[in-house]
């Protein structure tokens, strides 16, 4: 139990992980270690040296952590060597703390309380949020079944590119992707679980691009990181932009431009278990060794929170799907299985880019019935690209819309392609 006896004025102040037990609103603020007060230690040139060789021998991982538990921001650093000149840095400052590797540090604002002090160093996740009075990672909506009336899946997304190798480079190399069986040298389709990405090698065509950020589930972020530094290496860029925490799972999540400068994608481990699990939802067999699981979120940036509402809507109002509705974003929902929820976020950012070269995407509704019904009212309002009847949708199982509108006023909000297909769909990879 916490209480204000707990937490007087004279209590020491350390700053630490975000608190589990969500209930407690009792905070500690920031302030130095008590440890490191009261050391008192004079560093000798002994213990710079031990420190030094600490730091060399420290994994990426390590380094991030020590770097943490001494203040020292590193969401700058791209590589595995920017990180340990920076910790050395530190270790010819405060050799000391290069010993035993402390708990990594958390993003500014959160704090942690006095539970956390009563858990066992190294306490599995599971532990944490028993004791915490918390059923999930992280609250992420991802790590829930998808409500009922969501839409099937999401299929693909389809984004033309002016080189077919640094493409490859890039994806298969950087991201991890394993590419399909069905590819050809034009035509590239990456695997993500039962999802896909498509790209057209068309040159000397500037790249499309996707109008928000990609959403990747992997097995382990490590992987992602290595992968990544390879690829920036061999290629000669920093298609690394930033770290973060962990979404759904891991120490932290990477969000990474493609080498067009056109696409983010943010890569974070899939909650712990779910890796077998998505896997027997579909996809191709060739691609279960990848350390790429599935597209957890497709988000698109809108201008004002109005249009967020309005694109959500559009979803619900021609095909029917679920739809969250929040404060400065709207989800569309997806469930190809329990254990994969994906989504559709649109997100209010002033800042966008005008609407142009967007590609596409894919998305699977459940039976022919639902995808004739949502025909019928997409015809209705003028936005079927093609093809022009039924009869020819009902034989190729698809049709394509020119963008999303407004419902009620027929106002074209997002000229982004919809390829609206059903579950019967020969490219379809969810198992039936």
């Amino acid at each position: 139990q916490h209480s204000e006896q707990h937490h007087g004025s004279s209590c020491s102040l350390i700053k630490v992980f975000p608190c589990p037990a969500e209930q407690c609103s009792h905070r500690l603020r920031m302030g130095q270690s008590s440890a490191s007060q009261s050391s008192g230690a004079v560093p000798n040139a002994a213990a710079v040296e031990e420190a030094k060789e600490k730091v060399n021998a420290m994994s990426v991982k390590e380094l991030k952590i020590y770097l943490g538990k001494n203040m020292v921001d590193s969401s700058s650093c791209v590589e595995k060597a920017d990180l340990v000149n920076l910790a050395l840095k530190v270790a010819e400052k405060a050799p000391l703390a290069a010993g035993p590797v402390p708990p990594p540090k958390p993003p500014k604002g959160e704090f942690l309380c006095c539970f956390d002090f009563l858990l066992p160093k190294n306490a599995p996740d599971w532990y944490v949020r028993k004791l915490g009075g918390r059923s999930g990672a992280s609250g992420d909506c991802h790590e829930r079944p998808a409500p009922s009336g969501s839409l099937f899946a999401l299929g693909h997304v389809s984004l033309a590119v002016p080189d077919g190798p640094l493409a490859r480079a890039f994806y298969e190399t950087g991201l991890g992707f394993n590419m399909s069986s069905h590819s050809s040298a034009n035509e590239i389709r990456l695997n993500a679980g039962p999802s896909q990405l498509w790209l057209h090698v068309k040159e000397g065509q500037e790249a499309d691009r996707w109008p928000g950020e990609i959403r990747v589930w992997v097995d382990n972020i490590q992987t992602t990181y290595d992968l990544m530094a390879v690829t920036d290496g061999s290629l000669g860029t920093k298609l690394v932009s930033e770290y973060g925490r962990g979404v759904n799972g891991g120490e932290f999540s990477i969000m990474i431009i493609d080498p067009f400068l056109k696409t983010f994608f943010q890569m974070t481990e899939a909650p712990t278990g779910r890796k077998e699990s998505i896997q027997n939802i579909g996809g191709e067999s060739s691609s279960w060794k990848s350390n790429v699981i599935a597209i957890s979120d497709l988000s698109i940036k809108c201008r004002n929170r109005s249009e967020t509402q309005l694109l959500a809507e559009f979803y619900k109002h021609f095909f029917g799907a679920a739809i969250t509705i929040e404060q400065y974003s709207c989800m569309v929902h997806f469930s190809p299985g329990r254990e994969l929820h994906q989504t559709l976020t649109f997100k209010e950012d002033p800042s966008i880019p005008p609407a142009t070269n967007l590609g596409s995407f894919c998305f699977y509704l459940v039976s022919k019935q639902a995808l004739h019904l949502a025909f019928v009212k997409c015809a209705a309002a003028g936005i079927v690209e093609s093809p022009s009847t039924w009869e020819e949708a009902e034989r190729s199982l698809e049709f394509v819309l020119k963008g999303m509108i407004d419902p009620s006023s027929g106002k074209i909000l997002l000229p982004l392609r919809n390829i609206v297909r059903c579950a019967g769909h020969l490219d379809c990879l969810v198992f039936a």
